[in-house]
């Protein structure tokens, strides 16, 4: 992929920046080739840190980037203060009972500071508050950048820029954190998100504070609006969607989507002639239950739709959850070897013989464990190699792993990449795309006289925005369920009004 002007201005600007990328704009892209540029022209002994939502997402960044990266912290936003504020300087805060081998177990709650603080001195465990929209991890972190002068140095002489990803996903004790490094610190900033992207405020998502940053006077703000997932019809209806892109409208023939007025008996077979079987295809839904409802619908028309559900380990802490989805491909998927275990490691992975011989002793013995049933073994060859990695776990982390290899069910999820096919969630569809995708409407409201997280429209462009080549949106007419439609299409052509574009000029309706 060639840079784009807008990328490439981006790319070398120098200093505090955040960038408002749009869905299928090139932002991984961007952010890889600016960290890229960065490490080469340093001449210091300073490196970056790229910081993501998810493992996953560190990983993509890693594997994209062509220069050598040994000494730079590429990783989750809770490894990094974990790794590099919360184990290191917890003691020069609060005393020596604090100099403890820490491990997390984000499923343990308490209602206050002090009693987290207390479960961390006599348990060793990094917990988090029964109020999803607060952050102990992050709290915690500011409270001893604070009062730490010994990590105020460190940051400082460590880090002369920090990447943050999808900050429109960050809460407001993230928020602090990052301003203070940068604000105070003097520690450059990149922060790249899409406010219109935010879904998880629910979960304690502030898109405020990316709203905010672009108000900043230290900051310079950029944009990337150009779409290079989804056909023009659908860039058109995902621009029309949001006051910052609705000025990039350009009038297109309306044939890639479909609006299908249809009931709830008859939608499978009537969308089953809009749909090209050879094409890969996603049903994304709000509920879990009604994708797999979905999928087995789907399924009967003889397209086969793989049902995806979230699995165990979706619960397991960032900072250890790469092992145990490591330890599960190996078992799962047979072309899944001890080399791409290692690829997994967080760390710099030293891949000479010692490692490969040590993982191939345990992941056999772990292997034989499966067959045999025999789940005490399991619990401690799994505990091995996650002492050799300097890791702790606990027995219900290990369990969740072992669910999910015993279940069929939800080996789906460490195949993506292979399913034509699917039936998912849309908050699961972040990050993906798909050439022809479902949705149904009444999963969105899109009244923006309520509130971001209960009015659909952010679920609703991030959905639609997962379509290359179709967008189908299914309008059940059933009666007790027709208002629901009635509502999307009300406010849809309201939204739309803002532009003097008619619905019909957007979607075909039939």
């Amino acid at each position: 992929m060639s840079s784009i002007p807008a990328q490439e201005e981006i790319i070398n600007t120098p200093g505090n920046m955040i960038v408002c990328a749009s869905a299928g704009t090139g932002k991984t892209y961007t952010m890889v080739s600016k960290i890229e540029k960065e490490i080469k022209e340093n001449n210091t002994h300073r490196v970056i840190a790229a910081i993501t939502f998810t493992i996953k997402a560190a990983k993509e960044i890693r594997n994209r980037l062509n220069v050598d990266v040994t000494g730079h912290f590429i990783g989750t936003n809770n490894s990094f203060v974990i790794e590099e504020i919360i184990k290191p300087f917890a003691k020069d805060v609060y005393g020596g009972e604090y100099d403890i081998d820490m491990s997390t177990d984000y499923s343990i709650k308490e209602e206050s500071f002090s009693e987290c603080m207390e479960r961390l001195k006599n348990e060793k465990i990094i917990c988090s508050y029964n109020d999803n929209k607060k952050n102990f991890v992050f709290e915690l972190a500011m409270e001893i950048v604070k009062q730490s002068k010994a990590c105020r140095l460190f940051l400082e002489a460590k880090y002369f820029k920090i990447f943050v990803d999808e900050y429109q996903d960050c809460d407001k004790d993230m928020h602090t954190f990052f301003m203070y490094l940068c604000d105070v610190l003097k520690i450059d900033l990149f922060v790249v998100g899409d406010e219109k992207q935010s879904i998880y405020i629910w979960r304690g998502a502030y898109p405020e504070a990316f709203i905010s940053i672009t108000k900043k006077p230290n900051f310079i703000v950029k944009k990337l609006h150009q779409n290079f997932r989804s056909c023009k019809n659908i860039q058109n209806y995902s621009n029309l969607l949001d006051d910052d892109t609705r000025e990039m409208y350009e009038k297109d023939d309306n044939s890639s989507i479909i609006l299908l007025k249809t009931t709830s008996t008859s939608w499978v077979n009537d969308v089953r002639d809009y749909l090209d079987a050879s094409k890969t295809i996603a049903l994304l839904r709000f509920s879990n239950n009604n994708a797999k409802i979905g999928a087995d619908e789907l399924s009967q028309t003889g397209i086969e739709f793989i049902y995806v559900p979230r699995t165990p380990l979706s619960e397991v802490p960032p900072d250890v959850s790469w092992l145990f989805n490591a330890i599960a491909q190996y078992m799962i998927l047979s072309n899944y070897s001890v080399y791409d275990f290692i690829e997994e490691i967080p760390e710099e992975s030293i891949n000479d013989n010692k490692v490969i011989y040590f993982l191939n002793k345990e992941l056999s013995a772990i292997e034989k464990a499966f067959q045999a049933g025999d789940n005490d073994k399991i619990y401690i060859h799994v505990r091995e190699i996650a002492s050799y990695f300097g890791y702790n776990v606990i027995d219900k982390n290990i369990g969740q792993m072992i669910d999910t290899i015993n279940d069929e069910t939800y080996h789906p999820a460490f195949r993506m990449d292979e399913l034509s096919h699917v039936a998912i969630t849309f908050h699961a569809s972040k990050g993906l795309e798909y050439d022809q995708v479902i949705l149904f409407s009444d999963d969105y409201s899109l009244d923006e006289s309520k509130p971001k997280e209960s009015n659909g429209i952010c679920n609703h462009y991030v959905a639609a925005t997962r379509a290359k080549s179709k967008l189908i949106i299914i309008a059940l007419q059933d009666e007790g369920i027709i208002w629901k439609t009635e509502k999307f299409m009300k406010n849809l052509t309201q939204i739309f009004k803002k532009s003097n574009v008619d619905v019909a000029d957007v979607l075909t309706i039939v």
